[in-house]
């Protein structure tokens, strides 16, 4: 079983995670020929001040740019 994760830094409300799933399971059945039941996707919601470009955390940089 194919198992797709994304991590992203935005917060999204279930309906969009629906969409998001169900979109991404959809586009890799498609694509290898795989059964959608078969396909497991994972979204982690990462916290701005736990990721990182660069060596600064995206929190510090969106702090940054609106202070710009």
């Amino acid at each position: 079983m194919p198992l797709i994760r994304i991590s992203h830094a935005a917060r999204y409300e279930a309906p969009v995670k629906e969409k998001i799933l169900a979109d991404v399971t959809a586009a890799y059945a498609a694509a290898s020929g795989c059964d959608p039941a078969k396909v497991w996707v994972i979204v982690d919601e990462v916290e701005g001040s736990d990721w990182s470009t660069g060596g600064v955390s995206l929190a510090s940089k969106v702090m940054g740019a609106a202070g710009d």
